[in-house]
């Protein structure tokens, strides 16, 4: 693991990753950044990159939106989901993603920064600068933390000697801290004083110095629908002994609210007295801002998609004459539309595969001795959502006219469970109608044809099986991605 210092008491150098398919931008990033003084690692994959993240400690990363084997969106995905590398600072860079929306989805992924090109040197030289100089400092603080107490108390006498020396760093942090928008806070349990330092007050529109106040008043700042959550937090984070984290809106004087988010750690005090709490504070007015911005166009979008899918059947009931093709062309519809109101709920971050269920069989759980729905549930991606719905929609529009719920002896029983391969997690679906007896059919009907594209990618299957006591199917779908 890299620090600030070496064994000889110099400075040593962070890694930073450079990931472009272009080995030209590459040699560009490198004359930009080599002033630094820092180590560049230069990689034209992300697959080469992950490698280097695997075996290396990296201060931040580089990487193009636009890449032949993974783009930079699922690189940054990837390396959020590991917990090694959740604090590492990602940069965007790209030439062509370059719209708003572009940045949103950057910082929706995890990126610290969206950078455009063509890339201004001193600009991109500062922001690299600046993260590094946040891990430096955090690597800093993480082992001050550790060993603050025992330091306080064994070595009182070495505390004067380097007060200079301390002073120093504190500039730096400060500076930092000040760069990245954000400050550092302690609220002392024992005496109920709150402070603040310098960045913290100036980012709530207070003087720029540091601050102490009775805790009383640090509540009183925070905005009053916040109140309750913050101090369950504390109150969490004094029993468990351990971290603290808020995302909280505080009121400026000037009546603006700027919306902060909070991480810090419980810390005991000695001979059994209170202790205290102490950490960082960010603002995240703007990101809080750009979420704001994002949801409202997800509104919108789900607002017209709604729309023309009801356009289009508006269209298909006045336009086709054949029944027999309303009644293959309606319904399917109508199964988007389902999909498409669970994904809005959650604002397209996926749907959840029993809410799917639920709605689809809504209509046929009357007598439910013919039906069993056996499986956990899990949060499928917006595209998966749809899939899965047009599947199961199908499978249940067969079995009301001509399978199980065709015969009044007939039964669905339905299970499901995720398997997690090396590559992507499969959903393995089986599907039985029993209680009838049911040939296969003379020809291949839409429906079928319908299943088998949906099942028709790596590691997708679908098969049926006719008996004298029913049908039995099996599908299985790669999912993007699962969550219980």
């Amino acid at each position: 693991m890299a620090t600030s210092l070496n064994d000889a008491g110099e400075r040593s150098a962070f890694n930073v990753l450079l990931v472009d398919d272009q080995r030209a931008k590459l040699l560009s990033y490198e004359a930009i950044l080599k002033d630094l003084d820092e180590n560049l690692i230069s990689v034209t994959t992300a697959n080469e990159a992950l490698a280097v993240l695997l075996k290396t400690d990296v201060a931040v990363v580089l990487v193009d939106v636009c890449m032949p084997d993974l783009d930079g969106f699922q690189l940054v995905q990837m390396i959020r989901e590991h917990p090694r590398f959740k604090d590492i600072a990602v940069i965007f860079v790209s030439a062509v993603l370059s719209s708003d929306f572009d940045r949103i989805k950057g910082y929706e992924f995890g990126a610290v920064d969206y950078v455009s090109v063509p890339v201004v040197p001193e600009i991109l030289r500062a922001k690299v600068r600046v993260f590094i100089e946040l891990h430096r400092k955090a690597r800093e603080l993480e082992q001050t933390a550790m060993s603050l107490e025992q330091i306080v108390a064994e070595r009182t006498a070495e505390l004067e000697a380097s007060t200079a020396q301390l002073k120093k760093r504190e500039e730096q942090l400060s500076q930092a801290l000040a760069a990245a928008s954000m400050g550092t806070w302690r609220h002392d349990l024992g005496s109920q004083i709150s402070t603040a330092d310098a960045d913290l007050n100036a980012i709530l529109g207070l003087e720029h110095a540091e601050t102490s106040c009775p805790t009383s008043e640090w509540f009183a700042r925070i905005h009053e629908d916040d109140v309750e959550a913050v101090a369950a937090s504390w109150r969490r984070a004094v029993s468990e002994r351990g971290p603290y984290e808020a995302e909280t809106r505080f009121k400026k004087p000037d009546g603006s609210i700027r919306w902060i988010r909070e991480q810090g750690n419980y810390v005991p005090g000695h001979d059994g007295m209170p202790g205290y709490l102490t950490g960082l504070a960010l603002d995240i007015t703007e990101r809080r801002q750009a979420e704001e911005a994002r949801n409202l166009l997800i509104e919108e979008l789900n607002h017209r998609v709604k729309n023309m899918l009801a356009m289009v059947q508006s269209i298909a009931v006045q336009s086709i004459t054949d029944d027999s093709q309303k009644d293959r062309f309606l319904p399917r519809i109508q199964a988007l539309a389902t999909g498409h109101n669970l994904l809005t709920r959650t604002h397209w971050k996926g749907a959840s595969l029993v809410g799917i269920l639920d709605a689809l069989f809504k209509p046929y759980r009357i007598d439910t001795s013919r039906l069993r729905l056996v499986g956990g549930d899990i949060i499928l991606s917006s595209r998966d959502s749809i899939t899965v719905s047009l599947a199961v929609h199908e499978l249940l529009t067969n079995a009301v006219k001509y399978g199980a719920y065709a015969h009044a002896t007939g039964a669905v029983d339905m299970n499901w469970a995720v398997e997690a391969p090396a590559k992507r997690p499969i959903l393995r679906l089986s599907w039985r109608e029993s209680g009838f007896s049911c040939a296969p059919p003379a020809t291949t009907g839409f429906g079928t044809k319908l299943l088998t594209s949906l099942a028709a990618q790596p590691g997708g299957t679908f098969s049926c099986a006719y008996s004298d006591d029913g049908v039995h199917c099996e599908l299985a779908f790669p999912l993007e991605r699962v969550s219980q």
